[in-house]
């Protein structure tokens, strides 16, 4: 071969490489799912993004420019404001070796109006699904809050995934994989919190919506008003009032959200010009803000049509600049010596520190956090109740001015007081009670009654570790329905829970043995926890347990049919058992013995 020959073939094949190494270099490298990664996994450093502002890709074509190496890597937040553009999102999932099979792919953010999705499975089929507030809320493979779908991933299995987003309210993608119970324990705190919230903006209206009927004071009206439209801000905002208020009105879903923000924005100008009187010390300011909530009123009814993502902006944007002037406004007041301007702006700093922070994630200047996500929240908790203080404190001063002229309006206003104080701190009392209620609740299994799969983890840590220094043995039962399919096949899937009620019941009633209990383990399985119990003391209770469920047959659907379970004993022994996970398995191998030596049977571990 020739000199100038073979330079030529070492300059294109030089070429060839680095072309090869640009494509691999643009392509996505597969998220990779561990033994190590749990349950709960944040997708996002797996994630590709392809804006499409011109809405011209289809999914051929975003497959073609996945392929191209066209799609980058996501910013940390993953926000991006609002925005007219088409938002393509690509990941590929690798599951080497992680023992869940079901997963769930969750969008944390409540408030996108439509996802459309394609997933590739490894055998090449292509498969399809639509998400977002734009669908009814059964739309979704569990009723969640935040929009999800169901995909089969197990172990060895890869999945290539093409996302399109397309909304009227900021596009953030906080896109995680969970199991169906994982995503639901997750929750578990999340609900507790939204319960107490929901629960005190509820007190807090009623109580100021009494105050108002008995003293007719306008700050009081506007006050109602207020708290009125933040509650319909938050269930809106946070899906809580899609999943179980309008979960059939998607229509409403979409509008719910600007049209509150609108109303926020009015009634809160209406009640800061009424709190700070501000007619009496800026007049003009005053004025100019009854023009602009009548402006902004008006505005409200585009929240109903087409134009709803231009007045949300507009909204947003009038938070954030309506705040600071109503802020400007309470200074002035406040250093003119209006002393309840001081306890105002002590309340509306704090709502104002949530209200800016959440269009700023909004609008994708400030990342989106759990902070930025719920600083609605935490701000408008604390801004509501140290309003309704505040308010209790005008009318104090407004008592203090009328005594100085009539001595009876001056006992009949300290008996109002005095009877406010006692409502709300009868109504804290009950908050009080409300919560414990709710922590109980949230041990137990919804359906059955018994412990839930989160107490009774709680529960065998705590056992486990005061059986490691020294406390007395404990067993594990674990028991499992015999033929329960065939139940739900044959009688259908209500007369199986109702199976699982009965059965729950009697293994409870049947359990009499001091601090023991019974747990739902998953399905139809549960599991009873021994504490002080050795081997034989456990299986002569798990006979006992056993001949408790099948002593009567179970009315189902008006037929009578005998249920039987089949029960696996393990008793704490650090010679066969060196951690809980070992008890755990020790405890299942003898149940699953126990099923294939014919069922409605006792059998221990190590036997």
């Amino acid at each position: 071969m020739r000199k100038g020959g073979f330079r030529h073939t070492l300059l294109c094949g030089s070429g060839l490489v680095l072309l090869l190494w640009s494509v691999i270099a643009c392509a996505l490298e597969p998220f990779v799912l561990g033994k190590d990664s749990g349950f709960r996994v944040d997708l996002r450093p797996g994630l590709g993004l392809l804006r499409d502002p011109a809405h011209a890709l289809d999914v051929d074509s975003a497959w073609q420019a996945w392929r191209d190496g066209r799609f980058e890597p996501v910013a940390d937040a993953a926000s991006y404001g609002f925005s007219h553009d088409a938002f393509w999102f690509a990941l590929s999932l690798n599951n080497r070796d992680n023992p869940a099979r079901r997963w769930l792919l969750t969008v944390e953010q409540p408030r996108l109006d439509r996802i459309d999705l394609w997933w590739r499975d490894g055998k090449g089929e292509l498969h399809a699904a639509r998400l977002g507030d734009a669908l009814p809320f059964s739309a979704r493979s569990e009723p969640h809050r935040y929009p999800n779908q169901a995909l089969e991933l197990g172990a060895g299995e890869t999945l290539q995934i093409l996302l399109r987003v397309e909304s009227s309210s900021s596009v953030q993608l906080p896109l995680r994989l969970y199991t169906p119970n994982e995503l639901y324990r997750s929750s578990y705190d999340a609900q507790a919190g939204a319960g107490l919230y929901y629960g005190l903006l509820l007190a807090l209206l009623l109580y100021n919506l009494a105050v108002l009927i008995s003293i007719r004071d306008a700050t009081y009206l506007y006050y109602v008003a207020y708290v009125a439209a933040f509650g319909l801000l938050m269930l809106a905002f946070n899906g809580v009032g899609f999943q179980y208020l309008w979960p059939d009105s998607p229509q409403w879903q979409n509008s719910s959200l600007p049209f509150a923000i609108g109303a926020v924005l009015c009634t809160t100008v209406m009640f800061a010009a009424s709190f700070l009187d501000l007619p009496r010390h800026l007049p003009r300011l005053a004025q100019t803000l009854r023009y602009l909530v009548a402006g902004f009123a008006l505005l409200l009814v585009f929240a109903f049509t087409r134009w709803r993502y231009d007045i949300t902006i507009v909204f947003n944007l009038g938070v954030i600049a309506l705040g600071l002037v109503v802020t400007a406004a309470a200074v002035v007041c406040a250093r003119r010596g209006y002393r309840p301007a001081w306890y105002y702006l002590v309340a509306w700093t704090l709502l104002i520190a949530g209200g800016i922070a959440l269009p700023l994630s909004s609008f994708g200047v400030i990342a989106r956090t759990v902070l930025t996500e719920y600083s609605v929240q935490f701000g408008s908790a604390a801004e509501m109740l140290l309003l309704s203080f505040s308010l209790a404190y005008r009318i104090h001063l407004l008592r203090d001015a009328n005594e100085r002229m009539a001595g009876e309006a001056r006992e009949l206003l300290e008996q109002r007081v005095s009877e406010r104080t006692q409502e709300l701190a009868s109504t804290a009392q009950r908050l009080e009670q409300a919560n414990r209620q709710l922590r109980e609740a949230s041990l137990r299994d919804g359906l059955t009654g018994a412990y839930n799969r989160r107490y009774l983890d709680q529960s065998l840590d705590t056992i486990w570790q005061a059986a490691q220094s020294g406390s007395p043995l404990f067993s594990l039962l674990m028991i499992d329905i015999d033929h329960f399919k065939a139940i739900n096949d044959n009688h259908g899937h209500i007369a199986g829970d109702d199976c699982l009620r009965v059965v729950a019941q009697r293994l409870r009633d049947a359990c009499g043995t001091p601090g023991a209990f019974v747990a739902r383990y998953g399905g139809e399985e549960f599991m009873a926890v021994l504490p002080g119990l050795g081997a034989s003391d456990a299986a002569s209770q798990a006979q006992q347990l056993r001949l408790a469920v099948s002593a009567e047959p179970v009315a189902l659907e008006g037929t009578l049919l005998q249920v039987t379970v089949s029960i696996g004993v393990a008793s704490f022994d650090s010679r066969h058992a060196s951690s809980l996970p070992d008890l755990l398995r020790l405890t299942d191998q003898a149940l699953y013995r126990a099923k294939r030596s014919g069922r409605d049977r006792v059998v221990c571990a190590l036997d």
